[in-house]
């Protein structure tokens, strides 16, 4: 089974990033989407980020796989696999700051706000814990045919910028093993481009 999922992310990140194994815990119903069987059943049945909203469950579940890690955090990146990285010495206030007006997008300003919050202010980390959440949300959506809710792709689209900039920052730090955060954004960068049909229109960076 670890092999399995050390394959899902790939050969380069799996020799570099601490990896959990998240069990399941339960079978969902057959209506939930591959994406949230597979977020859900790893949490009990009554958790709080269960939702009526299958596509909010999606996004939910995710930040409730994910968690803090000494001297990192872990992030739920699916097929019951958490992928530990190391927080850049970036506070979450300065990556906001770094993006410029034209990239904002609609959820720059919540998110700027949720960023001043104490687990937040020095954890830039959520800001890919988020992109995720979104990747995994606009996954179930598709995997639902839900022809409304276009928004998850977009809002995914501005979590993956401000990512890109917490990226391009924590790169200049020569203290900073870049390596594991790269592979990791590349591997979810391809991933949205994979199912989000016009995710080179919204989102047009690359992780070098």
């Amino acid at each position: 089974m670890i092999t399995e999922l050390l394959l899902l992310f790939g050969e380069a990140t799996a020799g570099a990033a601490e990896l959990e194994y998240v069990a399941k815990l339960w079978s969902p119903p057959a209506e939930f989407p591959p994406t949230l069987s597979d977020i859900a059943g790893r949490l009990p049945m009554a958790t709080p980020a269960r939702d009526a909203d299958l596509i909010t469950y999606a996004h939910e579940g995710s930040h409730f796989l994910s968690k803090w890690h000494k001297g990192g955090h872990a992030v739920y990146a699916g097929n019951g696999l958490r992928i530990i990285l190391p927080t850049p010495p970036i506070l979450t206030a300065r990556v906001f700051a770094a993006v410029p007006q034209a990239e904002r997008g609609r959820v720059y300003e919540t998110y700027r706000q949720q960023g001043q919050s104490e687990y937040w202010q020095a954890q830039p980390l959520m800001l890919v814990d988020e992109w995720v959440a979104y990747t995994h949300g606009s996954l179930a959506r598709r995997e639902l045919a839900i022809p409304t809710r276009q928004e998850s792709d977009r809002y995914c689209a501005e979590m993956g910028t401000y990512v890109w900039h917490l990226h391009r920052l924590a790169k200049a730090k020569p203290e900073y093993p870049i390596a594991e955060l790269t592979a990791f954004c590349r591997w979810n960068e391809e991933r949205c481009r994979s199912f989000i049909p016009d995710w080179r229109k919204m989102f047009n960076k690359t992780f070098d």
